[in-house]
């Protein structure tokens, strides 16, 4: 039932496809910059020609075309493959820059527009959506004289298809591998805090008012964002916020749910969890794929019943992105399958949101360790029916 969610995690080398040239799919939404960088150095190390396209331009701005252009160092071609913008320079590029009987593969991350671009070029009605993981394998469609591969978007390091999260390569002992690790974690947050204030700030703003508005905050996430959730929740209860928290860890899936998501798929979870929540709650979302089933559902839910949704993901262009009034964005990425770095960002994220609303409400450290002391309440005893 849940092998999709496995299968996309697996990350294969291009070059495996024994690939002629290449065309990289920039998101305009969200373009992860990062992450684009490391495609291109897999591209130059292959010594592949190549061109890229800006996709989505009809929903981002020119400016920030140029701007992801500049951070490249590259000329994008501006594109929409569902408006069809683009198309016509894109064959001409095709044309200029491959030789007939080329194996193209078409690079980019998930929602980046790679099988639609096939599909357009093709006119073959290909399964696209804006799932993560919709393209679950390598494919070869031929177009006029050219092979075109087209490849799953979780392949992040194309270079280093066995690095599980953070690449390891060149260290020689023990030591040095745990030192990187925890300084990519450290680079995480650091490059998240260089796009996430401002949201963080406007977040903590709701969340302020809504509080005094007499409602609540409802948290969820599946597996590693369910931990991050749990965080949050208990962040809050530390600090008097009215907070409740909802995940699918139940008793009888750990550790599978956090290395497997199972139960992402059951509705009944989003269904059970909302009827928590009221109309001017806040609830919070925690996702870093933007596509765990039960979570963007529930903030769907949450929104048609006058909620205020706020998601935290690092992929905004996702359903989980759609259904949210406010996004925190993460900027972690690249990493391999396990999303170590993401999540240590979203505890980041969750720990900025908490202790400043907590100092804009004026809790202070006495107020706080009353929340936590405990509280007792006389019962039966044992056996007394």
């Amino acid at each position: 039932m849940h092998t999709k969610r496995v299968l996309k995690k697996i990350s294969t080398p291009f070059e495996a496809f024994n690939p002629q040239g290449a065309i990289l799919m920039v998101n305009m939404v969200d373009p992860q910059v990062n992450t684009m960088k490391v495609f291109l150095e897999g591209i130059e190390e292959v010594g592949i020609p190549f061109f890229a396209v800006a996709n989505k331009v009809d929903l981002a701005n020119g400016a920030r075309r140029s701007r992801v252009e500049k951070e490249l160092g590259l000329n994008l071609i501006p594109a929409s493959m569902v408006t069809l913008e683009g198309m016509d320079q894109i064959k001409t590029q095709l044309a200029q820059t491959f030789a007939p009987h080329d194996r193209i593969a078409v690079l980019g991350v998930f929602n980046s527009g790679k099988t639609s671009l096939i599909s357009n070029l093709t006119g073959l009605d290909l399964a696209t959506g804006n799932l993560p993981g919709t393209t679950l394998e390598f494919t070869a469609y031929e177009y006029d004289r050219y092979v075109l591969i087209d490849t799953v978007g979780q392949i992040i390091d194309v270079n280093k298809p066995l690095m599980v999260s953070v690449d390891l390569s060149g260290c020689e002992s023990m030591g040095e591998k745990v030192a990187r690790v925890l300084r990519q974690d450290a680079e995480a947050i650091l490059a998240t805090l260089e796009v996430a204030v401002p949201s963080i700030e406007e977040v903590v703003h709701v969340l302020r008012e809504r509080i005094e508005a007499g409602n609540k905050i409802v948290v969820t996430g599946a597996g590693a964002s369910a931990l991050v959730a749990m965080e949050m929740a208990g962040q809050g209860l530390e600090t008097g916020v009215p907070i409740m928290v909802f995940t699918n860890n139940l008793g009888d899936m750990q550790p599978v749910s956090f290395s497997k998501g199972a139960g992402e798929e059951e509705m009944g979870l989003s269904r059970y969890m909302t009827a928590a929540v009221n109309e001017g709650d806040v609830m919070i979302g925690v996702s870093a794929s933007g596509g765990t089933g039960f979570v963007y559902d529930a903030l769907e839910r949450a929104q048609k019943k006058g909620a205020v949704t706020v998601a935290i993901t690092e992929n905004i262009d996702t359903p989980l992105g759609e259904a949210a009034d406010y996004v925190i964005k993460s900027n972690a990425k690249p990493e391999g399958p396990s999303s170590s770095k993401i999540q240590a960002a979203h505890l980041a994220i969750g720990h900025a949101l908490l202790l400043t609303l907590a100092d804009e409400r004026g809790v202070t450290a006495d107020q706080s360790v009353n929340y936590m002391l405990p509280e007792r309440v006389p019962t039966k005893k044992m056996g007394i029916k």
